[in-house]
């Protein structure tokens, strides 16, 4: 199949960087303002990616992106600044609003700072980017599950 590349542009000062987004297959509904892409979809801005098997971008009547909402292998990477850290997750589904840098991961969910080597996992997970909050719940048959690793008072390394 032809692989499909577009950019998006925007023109709001917090989104002003592009956009491209791949996928095997792209649908457009302009009056529904909302954009269907399938087969291995990958988003990138900047140093920050989503993907995903099929991903609805959604969009303001202004035509800026209000949300992307990403299944089958759902994931994301993100690099934050001050204090630079890097980010990853991944989830059944997950979905993120640009506007509030918030992710919301669903079904088999995990997030790890890969900077402070800290890990959450759980069957929801709600991270902000910009407060570095991250709200996890689980189930009975699968509790959350934190990750982190601590210096021993021995430990002389750095």
């Amino acid at each position: 199949m032809k692989l499909f590349n577009f950019f998006f542009l925007f023109s709001a000062l917090l989104f002003a960087e592009e956009i491209e987004v791949t996928a095997k297959q792209f649908y457009a509904d302009e009056n529904a303002r909302r954009a269907i892409l399938t087969g291995s979809v990958v988003v990138t801005k900047g140093k920050d990616v989503l993907r995903g098997e099929k991903m609805i971008i959604l969009f303001t009547p202004d035509r800026q992106v209000s949300r992307f909402e990403s299944s089958g292998g759902a994931s994301f990477s993100a690099t934050l600044e001050k204090p630079d850290s890097k980010y990853e997750g991944e989830a059944d589904e997950l979905v993120y609003l640009p506007s509030k840098g918030e992710y919301t991961l669903n079904g088999r969910a995990w997030v790890e700072d890969l900077t402070n080597k800290r890990k959450v996992i759980g069957d929801h997970i709600v991270f902000n980017e910009q407060t570095r909050i991250a709200k996890v719940s689980g189930q009975d048959s699968a509790p959350v599950k934190l990750i982190f690793t601590i210096k021993d008072r021995n430990d002389t390394k750095p």
